[in-house]
């Protein structure tokens, strides 16, 4: 072939597609929801132990407060604590708009606090794929998932697997980032308690799903270039029944215009005039701490948002703050939410992969250290964040400041050298 014929080729392909550089390895972060730190030495797990002798685990990570479903997944998505990014609880009120928040809520506003992995990858041109997440069916900053699915618990979990996995192999998707999300062990954990033969039965079938993952990302050569990352949002504990304290019991209901969440911790907006006394009322109450909002303590990073209404009524371990004990029916024996110091609220943390050093175990770090340490591995710009980047950087083996540039670097490094070859072949195509 001709130096003529052989520029006009690549000149073809500079103007039809410029330029797409695999300058980092992909990432997968897995969630198991409710899955306690130490749910691992009570059950019989071989995979999880495979899983930390070829990769890093942590004995447990710090996750933030309140230690509920929604608030921790977007910490971890975001890098963010719950005051930053808005997401205050399962269920919340927004004085500002004066809506109400459910898990099923869409709606951008509640979400635009922080932004989420899968938004920063697609800054980053990266492509991401979510396999369930609180968050991932929303547009939040103008931006969605490449791919993600409306949520739906009985999608068998294999098969998600199988899916993910596909993500990441086939070509024709181009997934550089994925999430997936499982509801197990949580689920049991409610029904039956942290301590339950049930429960633990049910650790050994996530050991078994985190074994498939293991194969399947074997069958399809995936070790070499996807870190993967498994952890959790919370832990749990045992509740009972009898073990509630009713605000109705301290308080007159028309005293309180909003309570949006119960539970372990409640969130009380409070009719004109009376504040002082209701917080008298309520500091009367056994088991129960009761704060105004501008004193909730500086270590929960849970005061500093308008959807932490008035008050801020943390429950003991073990209580469940309600409204109204002689309406009251859940009999569920596990509950989280609570203290996110409690060694009973703490998470997982799981890693293998290229970049991830084997047979390590790293001191207990924080759920929103996790995303500056996706963006590390993936060579992805992070948004502002309360990660800590030192707080991984012993057990991911890229250096920081590799890590941080690399994929900008080597893209204009070898855009540099494409646009060269192109003036090049203009040239060369004029001059024929």
């Amino acid at each position: 072939m001709s130096v003529h014929s052989m520029c006009l080729v690549f000149l073809n392909i500079f103007l039809c597609g410029f330029l797409h550089v695999e300058s980092s390895n992909k990432v997968l972060v897995i969630s198991m929801d409710g899955f306690r730190w130490d749910y691992i030495q009570k059950a019989n797990t071989p995979n999880f132990d495979d899983f930390a002798a070829k990769g890093t685990r942590a004995k447990y990570i710090n996750n933030t407060f309140i230690t509920k479903t929604f608030p921790c997944h977007y910490s971890i998505a975001t890098g963010l604590f719950e005051e930053s990014h808005g997401i205050i609880a399962n269920s919340m009120y927004d004085p500002v708009t004066q809506k109400h928040f459910t898990m099923s809520s869409k709606e951008s506003f509640w979400w635009d606090g922080g932004e989420p992995l899968w938004a920063t990858v697609q800054r980053s041109d990266l492509r991401s794929a979510v396999y369930y997440w609180p968050g991932s069916e929303a547009e939040i900053r103008g931006l969605r998932p490449n791919i993600y699915f409306p949520y739906n618990e009985s999608v068998n979990f294999y098969s998600r697997v199988d899916t993910v996995v596909q993500w990441l192999a086939n070509d024709s998707y181009n997934i550089d980032f994925a999430m997936l999300y499982f509801h197990e062990p949580d689920h049991t954990g409610h029904m039956y308690g942290p301590d339950s033969t049930e429960v633990l039965t049910k650790v050994e079938e996530m050991d078994a799903i985190l074994g498939y993952i293991v194969e399947s990302f074997t069958n399809a050569s995936l070790w070499a270039n996807v870190n993967v990352l498994v952890t959790s949002d919370h832990g749990m504990t045992e509740i009972s029944h009898d073990k509630t304290i009713d605000l109705l019991a301290y308080v007159d209901n028309a005293a309180m215009e909003q309570v949006p969440s119960m539970g372990p911790v409640a969130n009380i907006r409070v009719a004109d005039g009376m504040l002082e006394e209701v917080i008298a009322n309520l500091s009367s109450a056994p088991h129960l701490k009761v704060y105004r909002r501008e004193e909730v303590p500086e270590f929960w990073y849970y005061k500093n948002n308008e959807r932490i209404l008035d008050i801020v009524a943390v429950a003991d371990e073990h209580w469940s703050i309600i409204m109204n004990a002689s309406a009251y029916t859940y009999n569920g024996k596990g509950g989280h939410g609570y203290d996110n110091r409690l060694m009973s609220m703490k998470p997982i943390f799981y890693a293998r992969g290229p970049d991830i050093r084997s047979g390590y175990e790293t001191r207990p770090f924080n759920s929103v250290d996790i995303y500056p340490t996706v963006c590390r591995l993936l060579g992805a710009r992070p948004a502002p964040n309360n990660g800590t980047i030192e707080h991984t950087s012993d057990f991911v083996t890229l250096p920081v400041s590799q890590a941080a540039s690399v994929r900008s670097q080597t893209v204009l490094s070898v855009s540099l050298i494409y646009v060269s070859m192109a003036i090049f072949c203009v040239q060369e195509v004029l001059r024929i």
